[in-house]
């Protein structure tokens, strides 16, 4: 017999090119613990068989899904998971109907598992849940065991299945796309509690585009089978009997059924000599086709859950009561979620009844400031008609006593059209410029972007994405825009633009600029443009440690046309900065950041309407001239702190040459005063100094 193939993580994969870490788990964990691979080996030497008619009960597993998110596409929906769950029940209880298709070699084989999969109701806490715990973090790209580690995203093991949904997985230097992957139990009860889980690609769950088998949506019934303790069926080659399944024929290699060859048959020294099982879900075979487990593999699973008390508990009747897939006799205890929870005017937002410990007999919403103001659905759909924050109630109850949830302001509605046109200019010369002109950094905890007062392209403020060399590969750095209604934009080659120093600290330094956009009230952005580290300095054969900017030669435009949103009327940019590799990282400097016709710089603004300020310093007296070619125009003065202190001009029609002769109000002090002045053609900052 050949000696098994002690697997550790694993993953199903699209296509030939991707990437199985197989190899690279194995190695790591043994390393460290050869016990784990004596366990294993004893573990399948030792499997009890089980009977062939139907159990009782099926095994519940209560199931949480720990959604690592950057309000990206990652960010999947509700519905997205429960699809996924529906898809684990119908496969694991031989319910898919893609059975029929299993060909006549192995028509006898499909198991009837008996495994239902549920989202718990009730998180470690005695919380209510619907089993979906979302996190904003970073490490949602190039994951691996690390999202396992972020505070909150890691539930008991012995209570609930934990699944990760994370935008990408490391792949670990090797070639192609990883989907997932999951620790065998042997391993887990080895010192890896801590590991015990699934990591899945998010765009791997759920099915796609109306394809109800598709190789995505069959991600997670690979991993779970992993998870339980099944091996590949191509484990062990042509020679052996790699995955301790009698009912499964040999496979070699790991992709020759991708595309399940209707005669495909690899191994030909078994007897009797069996075509190649493509049908089995531990294959690499299209989720398409892929429609079984078999007997054999049943055993394995049903051993699992006897042989492992984590796994045993998991499955218990006083888990399942815990956890909440299975009510006790008691009052409700009231909670919802929402699909949304930041909407537009008009904009339907569903919320969910997720209750728990007690059945609901019935309900009461109340929505104040709602077109509906109450209702007894389970899952009401509701819209509101104007701007503002709005409460939500929620009355659960049933024969035995009723709960009350209240969350203040817990609905936002935003008005449809931003009522902020273009242009935009953010200079960052305002210390609270995120607070006085509604632009947010984001941040999950530090480092975040950061404002210098010493640094600039003009003024004297920029804004600064501090990477350091001992940043982490893809740490973000991201600030928000308000939101504009473009559409004055139209007709005029709209376009979003900044100034940005960087240079390299060495030729391996990779930072990255990119642009999201989002349109409406939606929080889900979408990619404009990126600008790798060669596009970002402004010379190529430069290299600097921790580099500073020194004058103005070592700033670069960096600008992207907006034509295509013209007609937006509710559009918001986010402008992230991503440290590239580790240790060779360096910081990014960001300035005048300009929405609208024209690239950006104070210099360019102030020449494309003649802008002259003098004297300046001056005393107590300055003459502002400009020239108007179409349009009104604004003037006033602003504090260092970016209160309105004067108001020089109210709207003013006038065209061509405009002098203005302002004499200081006597209240005001000495000191540096920013001059606002708003025109057709943008929002201009000048600074001003006034002295003795």
């Amino acid at each position: 017999m050949k000696k098994i193939l002690i697997t550790l993580s694993l993953f199903i994969g699209i296509n030939a090119f991707s990437q199985c870490l197989t190899d690279y788990y194995q190695q790591q964990a043994i390393k460290n613990n050869p016990q784990i691979a004596i366990d294993a080996a004893n573990f399948y030497n030792n499997l009890q068989p089980t009977s062939d008619t139907k159990r009782a009960s099926v095994y519940i597993v209560p199931v949480v899904f720990h959604v690592i998110h950057f309000n990206g596409s990652e960010n999947i929906s509700k519905a997205t998971i429960e699809d996924q769950i529906r898809l684990l029940n119908l496969d694991f209880n031989l319910l898919n109907p893609n059975k029929a298709n299993v060909r006549s070699q192995f028509k006898n084989l499909p198991a009837d598992c008996q495994i239902e999969f549920r989202l718990a109701k009730i998180d470690p806490n005695g919380n209510c849940t619907d089993g979906i715990n979302r996190i904003y973090s970073p490490l949602t790209f190039n994951a691996r065991d690390n999202v396992k580690a972020i505070s909150g995203a890691r539930w008991d093991n012995k209570k609930y299945l934990n699944i990760w949904t994370v935008n990408s997985i490391n792949n670990s230097g090797g070639q192609g796309v990883t989907l997932g992957y999951a620790y065998l139990p042997y391993s887990v009860a080895q010192g890896l509690s801590s590991m015990d889980g699934i990591v899945c690609r998010a765009d791997c769950v759920g099915t796609k585009d109306g394809d109800p088998f598709s190789v995505v949506g069959r991600t997670l019934t690979h991993e779970i089978g992993h998870y339980l303790g099944l091996l590949h069926t191509f484990d062990g080659d042509c020679t052996g009997t790699g995955d301790y399944c009698g009912d499964t024929p040999p496979v070699t290699g790991t992709f020759v059924n991708a595309n399940c060859p209707a005669n495909g048959n690899s191994c030909t020294n078994d007897f009797p000599d069996l075509l190649d099982q493509w049908e089995n879900y531990m294959d690499y075979s299209s989720g398409t086709c892929q429609s079984m487990f078999t007997p054999n593999q049943k055993t394995i699973m049903y051993n699992t859950f006897t042989n492992y008390s984590f796994r045993s508990n998991l499955v218990s009747a006083a888990n399942l009561k815990a956890t909440g897939v299975e009510l006790s006799n008691t009052a409700p205890k009231a909670f919802f979620t929402s699909n949304k929870r930041v909407a537009c005017v008009g904009e339907a937002i569903t919320f969910y009844d997720i209750s728990c410990k007690g059945i609901v007999d019935n309900r009461q919403w109340q929505f104040a400031g709602a077109n509906t103001l109450s209702s007894n659905k389970d899952t009401p759909t509701i819209t509101y008609a104007l701007p503002g924050k709005y409460n939500v109630t929620l009355i659960a109850n049933n024969g035995i006593g009723s709960n009350t949830l209240s969350a203040d302001n817990y609905i936002e509605i935003l008005a449809k059209v931003s009522p902020n046109k273009p242009e935009l200019k953010e200079g960052f010369e305002s210390p609270n410029f995120a607070t006085t002109s509604n632009w947010k950094i984001i941040a999950s905890g530090t480092p975040k972007f950061t404002v210098s007062n010493t640094l600039s392209y003009s003024g004297s403020s920029c804004l600064i994405a501090p990477v350091t060399s001992t940043d982490i590969a893809t740490q973000k750095y991201q600030l928000v825009s308000p939101s504009l209604d473009l559409r004055p934009l139209k007709g005029r080659s709209p376009k979003i633009s900044m100034m940005v120093a960087y240079v390299r600290k060495s030729a391996a330094s990779s930072e990255k600029l990119r642009i999201y956009f989002s349109r409406g009230c939606s929080s889900e952005w979408t990619l404009l443009t990126l600008k790798s580290a060669n596009a970002m300095t402004y010379s190529a054969t430069v290299f600097a440690s921790n580099f500073v900017p020194t004058d103005q030669s070592q700033w670069k435009l960096i600008t992207n046309s907006l034509i295509g949103y013209e007609n937006d009327s509710n559009i918001q940019f986010m402008i992230e900065v991503e440290a590239g590799t580790t240790g060779a990282g360096n910081p990014v400097y960001i300035d005048d950041i300009n929405i609208s016709s024209y690239n950006t710089s104070v210099s360019t603004i102030e020449k494309s309407i003649n802008l002259n300020v003098y004297p300046n310093p001056a005393n107590d007296h300055i003459t502002i001239q400009y020239e108007n070619m179409e349009g009104s125009t604004e003037v006033w003065l602003e504090n260092i702190e970016g209160k309105k202190v004067a108001q020089i001009t109210e709207s003013n029609a006038q065209t061509g040459t405009i002098n203005i002769d302002w004499i200081k109000d006597q209240n005001l002090t000495n000191g540096i005063y920013f001059l606002k002045i708003k025109a057709d053609n943008g929002l201009i900052n000048k600074k001003v100094i006034f002295m003795n």
